[in-house]
C-alpha cells in the first residue's frame, strides 16, 4: 500500500508540473510571429501516458477484450417437495380389523408386491366360502356343467375385486380351507409418507392406510416475481445444486400446472421437476435453481476492469504505455464478467488491476488544467 500512495504522489506532482509548464509555454501564436499559420497542441484530457516503472509500482496488469458465450443467470431458493402425481393412497379393500401392518416407520422403503397389511374380516370369508361351495357344487352336479363354472369363475372374480391374488384364491382352491385372515400386498414400488391406521383398528371398505410416494423424482417449490414467469416458456436451462451435494449438478424442467395467476399478485409459486434416480435426494432439502436464458456470443469483460462514478468507464491500453479512460455500456452479467454493448471491441488491451489508481490521477490532471492553475509555480 505504501508503493502505492508513493506513486500516486508522484504521479500527481508529475502532472501538476506538466500542466504548468504547458502554461508557461504561451501561446505558439505569441513565441513564433513570424509564422502566420498557428498550430495548436493535440493533448486529450482523457488519456495518461506511464513509463514501464510507473506501470510497475502502480500494480498495473492488463487483460484482452474477448469475444465468448455469456448467459443471463437468475438464482432462486427453494425447497424439495414430494411430486403429488407419484403418489399413491393405499386404502383397505375389505371391511375388518387390521390384524397386522408389515411397514410401520416413516422413509421406509416399499417394494411392489410385498406385503402391506393383513386383515381380519368376516365378510371376506363369507366371499371364500362362496367358492368353495361353488367348486362343491361343479362336482355334484356334472349334468349342470357350463353353469356351474359360470358360477365359479363369478365366485374368483369377486375375491380379485376384494384385492386377493390369483396365488390366493388357487391357495385356497387346492387347501378348501377358507380363513378370516389375508394377507394384502403394495400395488406399487414407493416410500411411506404417511401412515393413519395402527394395528387393531377397524376400518371400512376404502379407509386410507399407507401413503406411499415415489421419489425418483421430486418437486421443488420457489418463488418468482410474476413478471418473470415469461422466462420459464422461453426453454432456459434449468440447473439446481444441494448443499448436500456439492460436487453434483441435477437438470430440472419447469412444471407448468400452477393455479391461474392474478394480475395484481406480485410474486407466484413455481414448481420444478428435478430427477433423483437413486433416490438421494429428500423431501425438505435447501436447492437453488439456476435458470440460464439468453445465452448469446457477445464481448465480454471481467468485472474488476469497471469504474463507477458519474459515468461507467474502463481504461483501455491503447499504445506503448498509453492509457485511454472510456466510456462503456453495459450488458448482462454473471458473477466475474459483463458484457460490453458499446465502447469496447475485441482485442482491445484493458486495465484489470490499478484502474481506480490512473481514475485518480485523471481527475488530479483535468484538475491541473482548470482556470486558476495557472499561476502554480513548480
Amino acid at each position: 500500500m505504501k508503493y502505492k500512495y508513493w506513486f500516486l504522489t508522484m504521479l500527481i506532482f508529475l502532472l501538476l508540473a506538466n500542466a504548468c509548464t504547458q502554461k508557461k509555454k504561451g501561446d505558439p501564436k505569441k513565441e513564433h510571429s513570424g509564422h502566420n499559420v498557428s498550430q495548436p497542441a493535440m493533448t486529450n484530457m482523457d488519456m495518461i501516458t506511464l513509463t514501464s516503472r510507473d506501470e510497475q509500482y502502480a500494480n498495473i496488469i492488463t487483460d484482452t477484450v474477448r469475444l465468448k458465450t455469456m448467459a443471463e443467470y437468475t438464482t432462486l431458493l427453494g425447497t424439495t417437495s414430494f411430486d403429488e402425481r407419484k403418489i399413491t393412497v393405499v386404502t383397505s379393500r375389505i371391511r375388518g380389523r387390521l390384524d397386522k401392518l408389515f411397514v410401520r416407520n416413516p422413509q421406509e422403503t416399499v417394494v411392489k408386491d410385498q406385503p402391506l397389511y393383513s386383515i381380519y374380516s368376516e365378510e371376506l370369508l363369507s366371499y371364500e366360502n362362496e367358492l368353495l361351495n361353488a367348486l362343491q357344487q361343479q362336482q355334484q352336479f356334472t349334468n349342470m356343467k357350463d353353469v356351474m363354472e359360470q358360477l365359479v369363475e363369478a365366485a374368483r372374480k369377486r375375491l380379485l375385486l376384494w384385492g386377493l391374488t390369483t396365488e390366493q384364491i388357487t391357495q385356497l382352491e387346492k387347501s378348501g380351507e377358507a380363513s378370516p385372515l389375508i394377507t394384502f400386498y403394495s400395488p406399487v414400488s414407493g416410500t411411506l409418507v404417511e401412515l393413519p391406521v395402527s394395528e387393531g383398528q377397524y376400518v371400512e371398505t376404502g379407509t386410507p392406510l399407507f401413503r406411499l410416494a415415489d421419489l425418483s423424482q421430486l418437486w421443488i417449490e420457489a418463488q418468482m416475481y410474476t413478471s418473470e414467469l415469461r422466462w420459464l416458456y422461453e426453454k432456459p436451462v434449468i440447473t439446481v445444486e444441494f448443499d448436500a451435494y456439492p460436487n453434483e449438478i441435477f437438470s430440472a424442467v419447469p412444471v407448468f400446472d400452477n393455479p391461474t395467476v392474478e394480475a395484481d399478485q406480485k410474486i407466484s409459486l413455481v414448481r420444478f421437476l428435478v430427477a433423483s434416480r437413486t433416490r438421494q435426494l429428500k423431501p425438505g432439502m435447501m436447492a437453488y435453481v439456476n435458470i440460464k436464458r439468453n445465452e448469446k456470443k457477445t464481448v465480454v469483460i471481467l468485472k474488476s476492469s469497471i469504474l463507477v462514478g458519474n459515468m461507467i468507464s474502463a481504461w483501455v491500453k491503447t499504445g506503448n504505455g498509453l492509457y485511454e479512460n472510456r466510456m462503456i455500456e453495459l450488458g448482462i452479467q454473471n458473477k466475474k464478467e459483463v458484457e460490453i454493448i458499446s465502447g469496447l471491441k475485441e482485442g482491445e488491451i484493458i486495465v484489470t488491476n490499478g484502474a481506480y489508481l490512473l481514475n485518480s490521477a485523471l481527475i488530479l490532471k483535468k484538475g491541473a488544467g482548470m482556470p486558476g492553475m495557472e499561476g502554480m509555480k513548480m
